[in-house]
């Protein structure tokens, strides 16, 4: 399919919500969420650093947290679940990869990772996965700050391959032209995002509007253009100047410091017959008026078509995608930001007939 094709419109209903019974323990807000099989979620924080363990149906089943084990504390900056119950977590503090087998409650053993000296782990949410002979694992600049254009322009390679005890072996994935381009400073968003396959991962910019498919050794086996969308801006938007994170924060309310938030995409997820990619866009309003709403990009493979749901939803409301189990869609949102309670949502895919 060409890429100036608007795509098809499919609509996205939320057929249940399950409340989560907090009775176990409490988690504070969220950072990433996966799911593992068909009938449990897991549910990383940074405010309360652990990996929760929660079935679909709502009930708090587990946790690996720091503090939980005589290893220090820890803060998990992404986690794999492709092997539970042994849960790999990434750990900034320790610049390590932790080992735990969650039914046990167990500590298995500390993988240290050998980083770039201009590297370092993201804070959260980077990608990350368990491999077969190691580990992929996002590193960004050490050097940069992330509001300035040199962090695009001259970080280098942000994934990162590592063998079973930490060795590095090779990296890819390069900030493409569009993020070099831009002058003035960007909103530090995650601008790449992943998608785990299994044998295979795809990663993407979406500015660059390609949706690209590695093996697990690094090496690209396809590439997916990404199709026009009535609601994503797929144009980079930077302030009309240069400025530091210390600016920022030490400029409050009274210099009213702007930088623009791009629109980028939160997940990449799929089954045998989709690649579905999911959204994040804020409304280009500060203040009160200010939110953050989220749709879906689909790809059929067969078809090689897109389509894109016409229903785009607050994200305090619909949440962060999970995955994707046969035709259903696990969503949780638990960021505290609309409410105290957390939920669960089963939603499906439709497509809108003419």
């Amino acid at each position: 399919m060409e890429k100036d094709v608007i795509p098809d419109f499919w609509d996205l209903s939320v057929i249940d919500s399950v409340l989560v019974m907090e009775d176990k323990f409490f988690l504070n807000s969220q950072t990433q969420v996966k799911l593992i099989g068909d009938s449990l979620l897991a549910v990383s924080s940074y405010r309360s650093p652990m990996v929760a363990i929660i079935t679909t149906k709502g009930e708090q089943v587990g946790k690996i947290a720091s503090g939980d084990f005589p290893i220090g504390s820890f803060s998990p900056s992404s986690f794999d679940v492709s092997e539970y119950p042994i849960i790999h977590i990434l750990d900034k503090k320790s610049e390590s990869v932790l080992v735990f087998n969650a039914k046990r409650q167990e500590f298995i053993k500390k993988i240290k990772l050998q980083l770039p000296d201009d590297k370092v782990i993201r804070f959260m949410g980077a990608k990350f996965k368990k491999l077969p002979d190691g580990f992929l694992v996002e590193m960004v600049s050490s050097i940069y700050d992330s509001y300035h254009p040199d962090f695009y322009r001259a970080s280098g390679d942000q994934i990162y391959f590592f063998g079973n005890e930490g060795q590095i072996k090779n990296s890819i994935v390069d900030y493409p032209k569009e993020y070099k381009a831009v002058v003035g400073s960007m909103s530090p968003v995650t601008y790449l995002t992943m998608g785990d396959f299994g044998n295979d991962i795809a990663l993407s910019f979406p500015h660059s509007k390609k949706v690209n498919f590695y093996s697990t050794n690094g090496e690209m086996i396809d590439s997916v253009a990404l199709p026009e969308s009535r609601f994503f801006d797929y144009n980079l938007h930077g302030a009309d100047q240069i400025l530091d994170f210390s600016e920022i924060f030490a400029s409050g309310e009274q210099n009213k410091v702007h930088v623009p938030t791009n629109h980028y995409f939160n997940s990449i997820h799929g089954n045998r017959e989709q690649v579905i990619v999911e959204t994040w866009m804020n409304n280009k309003k500060t203040g009160e008026e200010y939110a953050t709403y989220s749709h879906l990009l689909i790809f059929n493979k067969e078809a090689k078509k897109w389509s894109e749901t016409s229903n785009p939803r607050n994200i305090l409301d619909i949440g962060m995608l999970a995955g994707v189990v046969n035709d259903t869609l696990y969503f949780y949102e638990g960021s505290l930001m609309k409410s105290d309670e957390k939920y669960i949502k089963r939603a499906v895919l439709r497509p809108i007939e003419d």
